[in-house]
């Protein structure tokens, strides 16, 4: 059985009526190998500050994250040991340190939140490497007048598995190595170890080419890495490769990136980060009722200049879709852009932790219009 091809963009599917099946856009001629760590000479700084909060049951707390490295460098960041009935948010959550990346964390806890004092451990991937920092958390008992978050956390919570893969380059030539590195993580922003990762790639005709045997799991980080070996006769073009990751008591979840061999006379889209955040993109990931909200996207296309779709869909905290928006716009061959849409929340929205899927098509899906690449990201609304 392959990898099906819509996974985490069903919801939005099933609500735009008349929107076809992802189809591949991508192919590789040689092999895949599982090997992490992967080697490389990246030297990194990863700081979480401050070291220590204290919050009451039903409110939030935030820290500042920082990562310096060099050379250049993909970072992604989860977490491990969050309390349980909370969530953790990295506003990003992925992005690139050049040669500093920041972000910010918010540990979301809700009135069930357990009180007692919670060491929390936050790891940065960085080209492959993984550096960790811990914190300590303090959950006091709820305050009288604090707005409950029970259903609203509790919610959020289901089953379900959250994934990111990103490349070491988006463009490469023959007879390189293709460094892939990935994360799994639950709802709540905990690494799901020993997650079971499938690998598909299909080559700039879409024909399928590899598809992996042998098991990839992810660490107790929620990591997973692999090299792709480009033979000498690779053909130029985009190349797609589709991740699944499944495990027993989780729904599993499938999503996709590109890279281009050579040149390319096909979009190669990624998203290079999408997060929550203020109209002058300040990343922000807490807002109270009848706030403004941007969502922002960064979009990379290194293959050929097309007019694509910006789409975004908010989901409240029980996982019903709440504002569907899209915006036109172009993206010239080796580009990458940042776009915003906002929106507004009614006074009586849910309280609590939303997800928005951000997604890029080529053109509408009603005119034959593929998905190009999807990402996810959360944001607290929490009064």
């Amino acid at each position: 059985m392959r990898i099906p091809r819509n996974g985490t963009m069903t919801a939005l599917i099933v609500l735009l009526a008349g929107m076809s099946a992802l189809q591949a856009a991508g192919s590789l001629t040689t092999f895949v190998s599982a090997a992490y760590p992967l080697t490389n000479s990246t030297q990194a700084s990863f700081q979480v500050q401050p070291p220590s909060a204290t919050v009451a049951a039903g409110t939030f707390a935030k820290f500042d994250v920082n990562v310096v490295s060099s050379p250049f460098a993909e970072v992604s960041l989860v977490a491990r040991g969050v309390p349980p009935d909370s969530v953790a948010i990295f506003t990003p959550d992925i992005g690139t340190a050049n040669p500093e990346f920041n972000s910010s964390l918010t540990i979301v806890t809700s009135t069930d939140t357990p009180e007692g004092n919670y060491a929390v451990t936050t790891v940065a991937i960085v080209n492959g490497t993984e550096y960790s920092n811990q914190l300590s958390l303090q959950v006091l008992a709820p305050a009288s007048a604090t707005v409950s978050t029970k259903t609203a956390i509790n919610s959020t919570l289901a089953t379900t598995l959250s994934m990111t893969i990103t490349t070491d380059q988006s463009q490469y030539g023959p007879s390189s190595t293709v460094n892939v590195q990935g994360q799994v993580t639950d709802t709540a922003g905990n690494a799901v170890a020993d997650a079971i990762i499938v690998l598909q790639i299909d080559n700039p005709t879409g024909t399928e080419v590899f598809f992996n045997t042998n098991s990839i799991l992810t660490d107790s980080a929620g990591s997973f890495q692999a090299q792709l070996a480009l033979g000498s006769s690779t053909p130029t073009g985009t190349y797609t490769i589709f991740a699944s990751a499944s495990k027993t008591g989780y729904s599993s979840i499938t999503t996709r990136t590109t890279f281009v061999v050579g040149t390319s006379t096909t979009p190669s889209v990624t998203i290079r980060a999408v997060y929550a955040g203020d109209s002058a993109g300040s990343p922000t990931s807490t807002f109270i009722s009848g706030q403004t909200i941007w969502i922002w996207v960064v979009i990379q296309n290194v293959g050929a200049t097309f007019q694509g779709l910006v789409w975004i869909q908010v989901r409240d905290p029980n996982g019903v879709p709440v504002q569907i928006q899209m915006h036109v716009a172009e993206l010239q061959a080796g580009q990458t852009i940042k776009e915003g849409l906002e929106f507004t929340l009614p006074r009586n929205a849910s309280i609590g932790v939303y997800t928005v899927n951000a997604l890029v098509s080529d053109k509408l899906i009603s005119q034959g219009g593929i998905f190009l690449a999807n990402s996810e990201t959360q944001f607290a609304l929490t009064g």
